[in-house]
């Protein structure tokens, strides 16, 4: 999971995560680079607050498109298939 919390960090950017909650911008940098970080439930209610459509992804690794659980990974490769030239 732990990997999960820091791909959505990276995905939502430190400044943004820090405006839009009630966590510093120096707390998201620690969990996000200090692997050594326990993450708390705190960070990971934000992230699916902000994120509701990688909640299950998120607390489980698993995916279920047909109601709308999806990955960042899952997203960007089914976007590519949408596009015109893709492949």
């Amino acid at each position: 999971m732990d990997e999960r919390i820091r791909t959505l960090i990276d995905k939502a950017g430190i400044d943004m995560l820090a405006k839009k909650t009630e966590i510093t911008s120096t707390r998201w940098r620690t969990v996000r680079y200090d692997n050594r970080t326990r993450i708390s439930t705190n960070e990971v209610q934000e992230l699916v607050s902000m994120f509701p459509n990688y909640a299950l992804w998120l607390t489980t690794g698993n995916i279920a498109p047909t109601i709308g659980q999806t990955s960042p990974s899952y997203d960007e490769a089914n976007e590519k298939l949408i596009e015109p030239n893709a492949g």
